[in-house]
C-alpha cells in the first residue's frame, strides 16, 4: 500500500486546524466562542497554567468546558503570548476524524511546521496546546506521555466528559504528569451573578458573600464542630444580601427547573432548553457511553434514564430495574455504572454508622443534574413552578448535586460518597456525608413553613450518632437555630 501524500495531507489538516484557530489571524477570540460570563472556577484553573504538568479538565457534556477553554486562550493572548503559540483542537470535530490514525503526531507536525516553523525540540518559546474531548483520541495518555518525557517547552491542557476514563488512562501512563480538575454545570452561584451581570455592585456583593462570609463559615463550623458557628455565619450572609432576596428566589426557581447548563443562561424560552438538555443528554449516551464501552444498545441506557429519572431520590434494586429492562443484574449494574461514568447519574448508599460500611444492595440511585431529570420527564417547562411535589423533589436533588460539589475540594468527582438514612420509626434523613472529617446530616424540606415534625429524622440521627456536631435542614425560607439544627434557606445555601 502506497504511503499517503504528506504535503497534501498537512495542507489539509492545515486548514482544519486554521478554521478552529481563527486568533491566529483575528488576534483575538471570537466572543461567540469565549462567551461573555466567566464562572467562579476560572481563576482556579488558570492558577494551574504555571504548572508543568498536563491539565485535565472532566466534567458532563455541555457543562462548558470548551467554553473555559476559549477563555483561557483568550487570557493568554490578553497577557501578551503570541497567538500563534496557542493550538486547539477538537477531537469532536468531524473535520479531524480523517486524521486519527496518528493525530497527535499528525497534528502537532502539521502545526510546528505550517504555522511556526519552529522543530518540537527547539521552540523559541512555550507553546499552549489544548485537546478538547481527548478521550476520543485513541491512546491518548500513552502518545502525551512520549510528549512529555521529551520535556519541550510546551503546556497541555486536555478535556473529557468521563472523568474515570480520563483518570484511569492518566494513572496507567500519565503518573505524577497529570492534574485533574472537575468542572460540572455552572453552579447556583454563577447563575445569581449572571443575573446581576449588569449590576456590579450586586454581583460582586454576592461573590463576597458566597466566598467570604458563607463558605469561611461553613469551613470554620466544620473545623469547630459548632452549629453556632454556622448559624452565625448564614445570619450575617442574610443581613447583607436580604433585599436581593426576591430576585434570587426567582433565579432559584429557573435553576431548580433547568440547572446551570452555560448555553441557557438567561433564556425563558423552555422549549429551547428542553432541546439543548436533550442534545447533552443523547451526546452522553449515544456517543460517549457508545465510543467508550461499545454499548451497542444505546436505547436501553437511554430507557434506564428515564426509569430513574421516575425514581429519583428512592431506593432501587438493581433487580427490580432488571425486571423493568429485561437485563440481569450483572448487565444492570454495567449500564448504571456507563450512566456514572458520563455524569447522568449518581448514587446513594445507604448510611449504617460508619462510611466505610454502608449497604449498597438499598441504594438511591439519582439523575444526578436536575435539568437533566426535567427534560427527560418531560418537566422542563413553566408549568414546573405551580407543582409543588415536584419542586421539592427537584429541591433535594439540587441540595444533593451541592453538597458533592462541597466535597470536590478535596478530592476527585468520581471518588466522592454520599449516603441517606433510615432510622426507627421511618425517621429519614436524606443526605449523609463526611466533610472535613467530620459526619454531617442535610434534610430539604421545601415549603413555606417549617414544622417541629421536620427535623424529627434530622434529630433522631443526630441523638443517634453523637459524634456529628450539626445537621442541616434545608428549607424554603426559614432561618435558624434549634438545638443542634441550622435551617438554611436553599438559595443561602446553594451559595456556600
Amino acid at each position: 500500500m502506497m504511503p499517503q501524500d504528506l504535503s497534501m495531507t498537512q495542507a489539509s489538516l492545515l486548514a482544519v486546524l486554521r478554521e478552529q484557530n481563527p486568533w491566529w489571524t483575528r488576534e483575538v477570540v471570537p466572543m461567540q466562542l469565549q462567551r461573555e460570563y466567566r464562572r467562579m472556577e476560572l481563576n482556579e484553573i488558570k492558577a494551574q497554567l504555571k504548572s508543568d504538568k498536563i491539565l485535565a479538565i472532566t466534567g458532563p457534556r455541555r457543562a462548558g468546558k470548551t467554553t473555559v477553554m476559549y477563555q483561557l486562550i483568550q487570557d493568554l493572548i490578553t497577557q501578551g503570548v503570541d497567538p500563534r503559540r496557542i493550538l486547539f483542537v477538537n477531537f469532536d470535530n468531524p473535520g479531524v476524524v480523517p486524521y486519527m490514525g496518528r493525530p497527535f503526531l499528525d497534528i502537532l507536525n502539521a502545526y510546528l511546521e505550517g504555522v511556526l516553523m519552529e522543530p518540537m525540540v527547539e521552540l523559541k518559546g512555550r507553546v499552549y496546546v489544548f485537546f478538547d474531548e481527548v478521550y476520543a483520541l485513541p491512546g491518548w495518555a500513552r502518545l502525551l506521555k512520549g510528549h512529555f518525557d521529551l520535556r519541550t517547552d510546551m503546556k497541555v491542557i486536555v478535556s473529557g466528559s468521563s472523568s474515570p476514563r480520563l483518570h484511569r488512562d492518566a494513572a496507567d501512563a500519565l503518573v505524577g504528569r497529570v492534574m485533574l480538575y472537575h468542572l460540572p454545570e455552572m453552579r447556583f452561584a454563577d447563575t445569581a451573578m449572571f443575573a446581576y451581570r449588569d449590576e456590579e455592585k450586586w454581583r460582586d456583593l454576592i461573590n463576597r458573600t458566597a466566598t467570604g462570609l458563607l463558605r469561611s463559615g461553613f469551613e470554620l463550623a466544620l473545623a469547630k464542630g459548632d452549629p453556632k458557628v454556622l448559624h452565625k455565619a448564614c445570619d450575617q450572609a442574610m443581613t447583607k444580601i436580604i433585599h436581593l432576596e426576591p430576585r434570587l428566589q426567582s433565579v432559584l426557581l429557573e435553576y431548580l427547573t433547568k440547572d446551570g447548563y452555560p448555553e441557557n443562561l438567561g433564556s425563558r424560552d423552555y422549549i429551547e432548553c428542553a432541546k439543548s438538555v436533550n442534545g447533552a443528554i443523547d451526546l452522553a449516551i449515544y456517543k460517549d457511553i457508545v465510543r467508550s464501552f461499545k454499548d451497542r444498545q444505546p436505547d436501553l441506557t437511554a430507557s434506564m434514564l428515564t426509569l430513574l429519572a421516575q425514581s429519583s431520590g428512592e431506593p432501587v434494586e438493581s433487580s427490580s430495574l432488571g425486571t423493568a429492562l429485561g437485563m440481569n443484574v450483572r448487565t444492570v449494574e454495567r449500564y448504571v455504572a456507563h450512566l456514572k461514568e458520563v455524569y447522568l447519574v449518581h448514587e446513594s448508599l445507604k448510611y449504617s454508622g460508619s462510611i466505610y460500611k454502608s449497604f449498597a444492595k438499598a441504594r438511591k440511585l439519582y439523575v444526578a443534574n436536575v435539568g437533566v431529570r426535567n427534560a427527560v420527564l418531560g418537566l422542563l417547562n413553566e408549568g414546573l413552578a405551580a407543582n409543588s411535589k415536584e419542586l421539592g423533589k427537584c429541591a433535594e436533588a439540587v441540595a444533593l448535586d451541592h453538597i458533592r460539589a462541597l466535597k470536590t475540594r478535596d478530592r476527585p468527582v468520581f471518588a466522592i460518597r454520599t449516603y441517606y438514612w433510615r432510622g426507627d420509626g421511618g425517621k429519614e434523613v436524606d443526605v449523609v456525608t463526611e466533610l472535613d472529617g467530620r459526619v454531617i446530616p442535610f434534610e430539604v424540606k421545601f415549603r413555606e413553613s417549617i414544622r417541629p415534625e421536620d427535623m424529627k429524622g434530622l434529630q433522631a440521627f443526630l441523638d443517634e450518632y453523637k459524634k456529628s456536631p450539626f445537621g442541616v435542614l434545608i428549607t424554603k425560607k426559614s432561618l435558624g437555630l434549634n438545638g443542634r439544627i441550622v435551617m438554611v434557606p436553599l438559595w443561602l445555601f446553594l451559595l456556600v
